[in-house]
């Protein structure tokens, strides 16, 4: 291998940094490779160029120095190098291992080209001190998603011990962690079988990616199970598929955050309504059972959008809606006009749903109802489940389009609005319907 003068590397360096192109594609270029060049760009933006020219002299004390302040810091290789302006990773990791096997003084006995011969060391005795607590701070920051090595499964204890048996005993490793040796060895056979699940795992987190993360396993396993019925492949149960999941960190906790209500009960009092519909929120009828609400959304600048739909509980359709960036008479009564406009005739008695909304007792939302023959019903005061079948549109809306700050204006937010209605009206399945959309429920209900 040839070697690459300092030259070379810190014109390498200083392309990358006062360039466009990526680490990768100039290490390339110079024949460095991929962590080494990593290691240089970090000494040169702490150091500077001399950091790379005038590299520091190894000596028993800097090794004993670099490693401890590693294991302090717990800090990564490239923190740890760019720290100590020190370019070789294969040192910095053999200097750790010496050290975690023997101690400080087999990093003070090391010699410029010459490899100590040691007999290896297996009694649990001779450790170097704090290695219990070091492999416990590795092995928690490897568990990301368990607080205490109890709740910690032996598979996933077998799989850390896996990645740190290059920096530690397996001896300290198994006395450390609550593991035996044969539950290890068991698990460290089945990593080396095949994937039986690799292709199963695939497909679900294609499914997971493309719905943005927003399916959980019930959605998840219906389309799942399309899709190996179309493939001609056996169906798994919701167990697997859940189980599965849970291996692949594929959770869709969106839901459990907590968003903003809006109440549209400030306002001019008019004439409440009884309350029809009783939380019947079932029918086998299109257009039988309407349901409408407003709710608000504020984009990042701070503008507030608003938004009211009206919403079919047969099909789970959204009929019509409505964005304005003041809640007004015009735009609440926009939506019952569209609504006027594409309401077909279905001899039977047509119930829309509201809230006390101020714009739900207002005369001209009673009179337009009139007009159309639709019997108007309103939910109880400040019991906001009568309701709940439209507001879990607004819950499903606020989740999925992410976080309100990543739109900077109106418009963007509108726009986000408006693709996610049609979103859930065109794609998004709903497991009550089926494993269907609301426009394919609504096709196979009028075929």
């Amino acid at each position: 291998m040839t070697k690459i003068s300092i030259d070379t590397k810190i014109t390498a360096v200083e392309e990358y940094l006062t360039g466009t192109r990526s680490k990768t594609s100039v290490g390339k270029k110079y024949h460095i490779a991929h962590m080494l060049f990593r290691t240089l760009v970090a000494i040169y933006n702490q150091h500077g160029r001399q950091g790379l020219l005038q590299p520091p002299e190894v000596t028993g004390k800097f090794r004993v120095a670099l490693v401890q302040w590693k294991q302090q810091n717990y800090a990564s290789i490239t923190e740890t190098c760019a720290h100590f302006r020190f370019a070789s990773i294969e040192a910095v990791v053999r200097w750790e291992r010496l050290y975690n096997l023997y101690g400080t003084q087999a990093l003070m006995e090391m010699r410029p080209g010459v490899k100590p011969h040691r007999k290896g060391i297996r009694s649990e005795t001779h450790q170097a001190p704090r290695t219990r607590e070091f492999i416990l701070a590795d092995t928690l920051r490897r568990l990301k998603k368990t607080t205490s090595l109890e709740r910690a499964s032996n598979q996933e204890l077998a799989q850390v011990i896996t990645e740190l048996r290059a920096k530690y005993r397996l001896v300290d490793l198994i006395k450390a962690l609550p593991i035996s040796m044969s539950v290890f060895q068991y698990w460290q056979a089945r990593f080396r079988r095949p994937d039986k699940s690799a292709d199963l795992k695939r497909m679900i987190t294609t499914i997971f990616n493309e719905h943005h993360g927003n399916y959980g396993v019930p959605r998840i396993s219906v389309i799942v199970r399309k899709q190996c019925v179309a493939q001609g492949l056996p169906s798994p149960n919701h167990k697997r598929i859940q189980r599965l999941m849970r291996e692949l960190g594929l959770n869709s906790s969106r839901y459990r955050q907590r968003t903003r209500k809006y109440d549209s009960s400030k306002g001019p009092r008019g004439k409440v309504a009884k309350n029809h519909l009783h939380r019947r929120n079932m029918t086998d009828r299109l257009h039988q059972k309407l349901v409408a609400d407003v709710t608000e959304l504020k984009a990042n600048n701070g503008d507030k959008v608003y938004l009211e739909v009206i919403k079919d509980l047969c099909s789970k359709r959204i009929l019509t809606w409505s964005i304005s960036a003041h809640p007004d008479l015009k735009f609440s009564l926009a939506p019952l006009k569209a609504l006027m406009k594409q309401l077909p005739q279905t001899g039977y008695q047509i119930t829309l749903h509201t809230d006390q909304g101020w714009q739900y007792q207002h005369r001209s939302w009673r009179k337009l109802l009139k007009q159309m023959h639709l019997r108007q019903s309103m939910s109880r005061r400040a019991t906001c489940l009568d309701n709940a079948a439209c507001e879990t549109v607004f819950d499903k809306l606020k989740v999925e389009i992410g976080s309100l700050k990543q739109y900077e204006n109106t418009l963007e937010l509108t726009e986000a609005i408006n693709t996610w209605i049609n979103y859930y009206n065109q794609t998004r399945i709903q497991i009550k319907l089926g494993g269907q959309s609301p426009l394919d429920f609504e096709r196979q209900l009028t075929a």
